[in-house]
């Protein structure tokens, strides 16, 4: 392959596209002129182009050093098919396979080698990479190399001194979709990132529809959901193992095929449970946490929380895997009370005490995320740390729905006047929602009657309500700000400075009205909206595609993406002109796939 001397020439001939997004085009020229860089972007917005392109026109092997094999055998699979010169070296190869490719880099006959982080504990690949002339190291999903992210990897902490080890210093990048400024900060310390470019292009995914759900009934909601949208990808996520057995389980049994993953399995079926999900053998995967970072599968509608994540970097990370083509996906988070306890469970399993008030600490800022009346996208692009946040974005389950807001003003002040007569009876004591909530419903139990709880003016003053209800009262008003929780073992109440604001007010205070069913829209609706295309032509090229997918050995999305069959569906290409014109087809997929796809909508045409 030769190589082509400007990024956005080999931009359109390689991967299709004519021109670059956000960021890309800074990132890019700050590497090929040889400076470090640093770069936030939200997954689907084109992380890997920005080191692909330099990687191809520099001269000598860029290492781009990945958590995954999946991940890694996607890039490689992707970029072979466009006709760059790829391959990775992983755990689960033959030594032969690994010999033959280090010859092949060594031949200067390969571009880009992706490796695992623990693959730099080897002190003969180490020294392998000595003998190499190294123009790039690339560090993907780099917040795992930080502490204070949601998903260190103490193997990311080799890469520093592997770098250091090397005869040259080549330039060395870092990539993630998530990173709060500590993280971000962390990750330069910790791979001593040299005065990095560095660019942080937002973390809005604008085709995301981001929605916050309080069924009575989880699976009746997500057996509703997935039955309603029955051709598509989507992922499931659950907190503990039992629990994706038991989800998996009930999905299967109401007549919908669907795999499971988790730690508990053996690695084989994990391995075969994530090639039935991305190479479309099967739509839906049920999940722990321990699936999906570096899936690089590009149509996946729908990502639902069956559990409520104990932070929000993981949230946003695992949600951001739907819709990594730019069409319109579903984030759905179905809270139940369970989630907190679960959440708090694997948190007291921790031995440090500074980690548990960290954690504490995220885990009620994900509380207080389900029970925002406000903007939910506009929430997360502020707990991120994105500049001039529009109060609402009209595209999230909070500013669409059309669920009653409810008065609450008169038990807000039950609730608080409560938490301050529990605390005056008992010399200034504070206590958590659980003993508030009793004592709010007029409870006999002993523990009530032995603190006289039973005798001050709040006790048994919402007798009418149920627990759940007043659970959810308490949780809206610590997520507004009118109470706060000082987290610990022991979660308890106490005021904050708005409590005294809203007593001496006459604010009304409105809360979302918990729906007690599942049967409300549902959200890939948006979907229909860019589906002015045909349904046919598009599923008789999504057959197509999965044809010469399996012709191939790769995932259907390698071929072409969900975003670029529309494309087509929408432009009907008649010759090979017309199609390299569509965006995602470079040259190289025009040799390859042109003809078949021109002759499936000249047929389809012709029969309609």
């Amino acid at each position: 392959m030769f190589v082509l001397p400007q990024p956005i020439d080999m931009l359109k001939n390689i991967f299709g596209y004519t021109s670059f997004r956000r960021g890309q085009e800074e990132i890019i020229d700050n590497i090929l002129k040889g400076n470090d860089a640093l770069a936030i972007m939200p997954t689907g917005a084109g992380k890997s182009l920005c080191y692909q392109i330099p990687a191809v026109l520099s001269k000598g092997v860029s290492i781009i050093i990945s958590p995954l094999i999946s991940l890694m055998k996607d890039q490689v699979d992707a970029l072979r098919q466009s006709g760059v010169q790829a391959a990775s070296i992983n755990s689960s190869m033959a030594w032969d396979e690994v010999v033959s490719i280090f010859r092949l880099v060594s031949k200067g006959k390969i571009k880009l080698l992706y490796i695992a982080p623990e693959r730099l504990e080897n002190n003969g690949f180490i020294e392998f990479l000595h003998s190499l002339d190294i123009a790039l190291i690339v560090v993907d999903e780099a917040h795992c190399v930080s502490q204070w992210g949601h998903d260190f990897r103490p193997s990311y902490l080799n890469i520093a001194p592997a770098i250091a080890s090397l005869r040259q210093r080549p330039v060395v990048t870092a990539f993630t979709a998530t990173a709060t400024p500590e993280v971000r900060e962390d990750i330069i310390r910790q791979l001593e990132l040299r005065s990095p470019f560095s660019v942080t292009t937002g973390f809005d995914r604008e085709n995301l529809f981001f929605q916050i759900e309080h069924p009575a009934d989880k699976t009746k909601y997500l057996l509703e959901y997935v039955k309603k949208f029955p051709n598509v990808s989507g992922i499931v996520y659950c907190s503990t193992r039992k629990e994706v057995e038991s989800v998996r389980d009930k999905i299967c049994r109401s007549g919908i095929s669907a795999v499971r993953y988790h730690a508990g399995l053996d690695s084989d079926e994990r391995l075969q449970s994530q090639e039935a999900f991305i190479y479309d053998k099967v739509g839906i995967i049920v999940a722990t946490n321990a699936f999906g970072m570096g899936i690089d599968k590009s149509n996946v509608r729908y990502v639902i929380h069956y559990n409520m994540p104990a932070t929000m970097d993981a949230y946003y990370q695992e949600a951001g895997r739907a819709g990594r083509d730019g069409l319109p996906a579903d984030c759905i988070l179905l809270f139940g009370e369970k989630d907190i306890m679960t959440g708090r469970y694997f948190i007291s399993l921790s031995e440090d005490a500074a980690t548990k008030k960290a954690a504490y600490l995220k885990l009620r800022g994900m509380v207080d995320y389900c029970h925002t009346t406000g903007c939910l996208r506009s929430w997360i692009l502020n707990y991120f740390g994105e500049e001039d946040v529009p109060e609402t974005c009209g595209s999230c389950g909070s500013c669409t729905s059309q669920t009653d807001l409810v008065d609450i003003t008169t038990e807000a002040k039950k609730i608080i006047s409560s938490v301050y007569r529990m605390a005056e009876h008992t010399g200034g004591r504070k206590f958590g929602s659980a003993i508030l909530t009793d004592v709010l419903r007029g409870s006999q139990k002993a523990q009530i009657k032995s603190l006289g709880f039973d005798k001050i003016s709040t006790w048994g003053i919402m007798k009418g309500y149920k627990a759940e209800a007043i659970r959810n009262m308490v949780n809206f008003l610590t997520a507004e700000g009118f109470l706060q929780i000082e987290d610990g073992e022991f979660p308890v109440l106490s005021f904050t400075g708005r409590t005294t604001q809203f007593l001496k007010s006459d604010t009304k205070l409105l809360m979302r009205k918990h729906e007690e069913s599942a049967e409300k829209p549902l959200s890939i609706r948006k979907r229909k909206q860019v589906e002015s295309v045909n349904e046919e032509l598009f599923d008789s090229l999504r057959t197509l595609r999965k044809e010469l997918a399996a012709a191939e050995g790769v995932p259907p999305y390698v071929v072409f993406s969900d975003k670029t069959l529309s494309a087509m569906c929408e432009t009907l290409p008649s010759d090979r002109e017309a199609f390299l014109e569509v965006p995602g087809v470079g040259s190289v997929k025009l040799e390859k796939y042109g003809d078949a796809f021109i002759d499936a909508i000249k047929e389809w045409r012709s029969s309609s």
